[in-house]
């Protein structure tokens, strides 16, 4: 498996223009891991998301993207869970401020935290990282649906999810959705 700071590093090499989505994405009911990385176009400027309302907004413009593609794909939506996007909030907001590395570091504290809230029998993360596109979250969404780890995440036997938002002072934007199939 590689590291992500390594593959980061490397990305910025090859990927110089472009944005980069790269996750892992993880499945505790099948214990299932998958590694992938995906690119999307790049688009100019990049939307502040420094107050509180512009990443509660960014974060319902991502649930309702998502739950528009389930539509599409015959599933029902994913209910939005306020406590479990708190969650997911917290790891951007981490991995924003380089106090965690990109990735999936710390994802059983957040499933525990979540074991507290819902009663589940699945668990799942996605996460996503850009920089410089006109719509970040429509970015990594994209970015998301072209994955198939992601996508398989996101059209999963789930019923409830949280999203979380955040931009560092790069303008580096950092996505965490948690996807929780309840008992």
């Amino acid at each position: 498996m590689l590291k992500n700071t390594r593959l980061k590093s490397d990305l910025k090499k090859v990927f110089p223009l472009f944005g980069v989505v790269l996750g892992t994405a993880i499945m505790l009911g099948g214990g299932e891991i998958t590694q992938f990385l995906s690119n999307s176009e790049i688009g100019l400027g990049a939307k502040s998301v420094n107050a509180a309302s512009d990443v509660a907004a960014m974060e319902k413009s991502v649930h309702e993207q998502i739950n528009q593609y389930r539509s599409s794909k015959g599933l029902p939506p994913l209910k939005f869970n306020s406590d479990i996007t708190e969650i997911a909030r917290q790891h951007s907001k981490q991995m924003a401020d380089k106090r965690v590395p990109f990735g999936h570091d710390g994802s059983s504290s957040r499933y525990n935290k979540i074991s507290k809230l819902i009663a589940w029998n699945g668990v799942a993360e996605n996460v996503a990282y850009n920089q410089g596109y006109r719509n970040p979250g429509k970015s990594a969404v994209e970015g998301w649906i072209k994955s198939s780890g992601h996508h398989r995440n996101i059209v999963g036997k789930y019923q409830v999810t949280g999203i979380g938002v955040a931009k560092n002072s790069k303008g580096e934007y950092y996505f965490t959705q948690l996807f929780v199939s309840q008992r």
